[in-house]
């Protein structure tokens, strides 16, 4: 039959980083499915990658040149991300076939729930990703455990001194700022942890915009976020919440995984500033 043979009908989808400064349109075939590798890079980021037929299907709208950009290994792939949210947006390879794909959490409106998740293995490959090497810090509790993380290209490191991760719950927040970067939370007192690279890091919140230091805290080079800073009365207890897919070595698949409503239970829903 003549009709087995058509292109698929692509419908229009239209993404941003959470602050807006990037945004664009794509077509894609009806969004059942995404794609996630387990990569040292794209599990720290919590992507899932639409991929695009044809790089003529993306449309910048508005913030041309604004990403930067981030690659690691072969350097086959360019990263792209927000340098003012953070926000992981697509990844781009050049050469002779250039191909385009999206991190399809910024899509507007996105519910993974629903779909097919693809899982690849690209932790795998060779040669395999060396975390930095992070020394303890200076005072060490031998009852708990030692956890080290870092952003991916190791600018920004840390420990943790804690009860096994695998024994708390992780807390993954569909918040649209949360759900945009992938992360999954855990809530440690801020005494625990031991950040080193902090001038590598930029920090960004939409409700603490004249304070610098406060907000979700991601890598300048990488775009990896890390933690996030939070003000606190004093009489509550002080935490420095991390995303612990930056924690190097932790089986994702272990934790204790409590989903949190926060699209709907955060205050004022989210709103894409006019342009």
């Amino acid at each position: 039959m003549a009709g087995d043979d058509a292109a698929p009908s692509l419908e229009t989808y239209h993404g941003n980083c959470h602050c807006g400064a990037f945004r664009y349109s794509v077509k894609l075939d009806h969004l059942k499915e995404v794609a996630y590798c387990n990569c040292s890079f794209c599990s720290k980021k919590g992507l899932l990658w639409a991929f695009l037929a044809s790089v003529d299907d993306f449309v910048v709208e508005k913030g041309e040149g604004t990403l930067k950009s981030y690659s690691f290994g072969k350097k086959t792939l360019v990263n792209e991300f927000c340098p003012n949210c953070g926000t992981p947006v697509m990844g781009q390879k050049h050469g002779e076939k250039p191909s385009i794909a999206i991190n399809a959490r910024t899509l507007q409106d996105f519910d993974p729930e629903p779909l097919k998740i693809n899982v690849y293995d690209g932790a795998g490959l060779k040669p395999a990703y060396e975390p930095p090497n992070i020394p303890d810090p200076s005072n060490v509790d031998t009852s708990k455990e030692m956890y080290k993380g870092s952003c991916h290209c190791g600018k920004v490191t840390f420990n943790l001194q804690s009860e096994p991760i695998n024994d708390l719950k992780v807390v993954d927040c569909n918040c649209n700022i949360c759900s945009r970067n992938g992360v999954l939370w855990l809530y440690p007192p801020d005494d625990a942890v031991e950040v080193q690279g902090e001038q590598n890091m930029r920090y960004y919140s939409r409700y603490h915009k004249s304070e610098p230091t406060l907000g979700y805290g991601f890598c300048t080079t990488c775009g990896v976020l890390v933690l996030n800073t939070s003000k606190l009365p004093d009489n509550e207890p002080h935490i420095l919440p991390i995303n612990v897919r930056a924690i190097n070595g932790l089986n994702l698949d272990e934790l204790k995984i409590e989903k949190l409503d926060g699209k709907t239970s955060f205050g004022e829903p989210y709103v894409l500033d006019a342009e």
